[in-house]
């Protein structure tokens, strides 16, 4: 089973262009050149750990795979080759 910490995952997204929304959950939102964008997780603040159930969820929202996932958050899978795949599988539009 592959699983990840939380922190691990809040801290890579962060790192990679999202923001966080502290409501009474935490989402975190892409931005792109300052923009909100429609990519964006929700983090539950009582898990330590995501096993492959709520991972499975987190790639989905992200517009990723598992392995993309785990590249994402291990530092492999970098900001703008990710803005890339979102913009040429059609999750966003850049526009300028």
């Amino acid at each position: 089973m592959s699983a990840l910490k939380t922190r691990d995952i809040r801290s890579a997204l962060l790192r990679k262009g999202f923001r966080r929304d502290n409501t009474h959950h935490e989402y975190l939102w892409l931005y792109v050149g300052g923009k909100i964008t429609t990519v964006k997780t929700y983090l539950s603040h009582g898990r330590s750990e995501y096993g492959e159930d709520l991972l499975a969820k987190v790639k989905q929202q992200l517009g990723i795979s598992k392995q993309q996932l785990f590249d994402l958050v291990h530092c492999r899978l970098e900001y703008t080759p990710y803005v890339v795949h979102l913009v040429k599988s059609g999750r966003i539009n850049i526009i300028e």
